[in-house]
């Protein structure tokens, strides 16, 4: 069973955090399987605007974009094609580990210099959307926004694995 801390609070009186919760849950006889912080998963990406985006010399699906990532402007290498000059997309800049555990870095694609990668919803682990980047809503959010801020403050989930024996756990309170 998964459920959100934020939820879990809406039932509790406790301010005590995620790590806490799961131990007293694990005392109680429950075995948690996992608790994932999915604001911390999506810290490392920002919002990024695509400047312009032309032709790769070397290579018929790929574009060479100058994007605007808050910090600076910075050329990435990328295979998608929904996307224009305009758009507001998540970038990953060098050093940032994916939730894959692919590790980003400054490289060459085709002779090219990319400094990043521009990223689709299923490559920052929130589920298959649709084919190519993630675009994000014109003119908002800011450029260099941290990306994590932009869903809601995504919250802590806990897996627990509830036991044939222990139907009464499944219930709400």
């Amino acid at each position: 069973m998964k459920l959100t801390l934020s939820w879990l609070k809406d039932h509790l009186d406790t301010e005590a955090d995620a790590a806490t919760i799961a131990a007293r849950i694990t005392m109680l006889g429950l075995e948690v399987e996992s608790v994932e912080d999915r604001a911390k998963a999506l810290a490392p990406f920002t919002v990024a605007y695509v400047k312009e985006a032309t032709k790769h010399p070397n290579a018929d699906k790929l574009s060479v974009c100058r994007v605007n990532d808050g910090t600076g402007e910075r050329q990435i290498v990328c295979g998608a094609k929904n996307f224009k000059a305009g758009d507001r997309v998540p970038v990953a800049l060098p050093g940032t580990v994916m939730p894959s555990g692919f590790a980003i870095s400054v490289s060459k694609l085709r002779d090219v210099d990319s400094a990043g990668m521009m990223c689709s919803s299923e490559e920052l682990g929130l589920g298959k959307g649709e084919d190519g980047l993630l675009i994000l809503t014109p003119r908002q959010p800011a450029v260099g926004t941290p990306l994590n801020s932009l869903f809601g403050a995504p919250d802590t989930v806990l897996e627990i694995s509830v036991t044939p024996n222990r139907g009464d756990c499944l219930g709400i309170r």
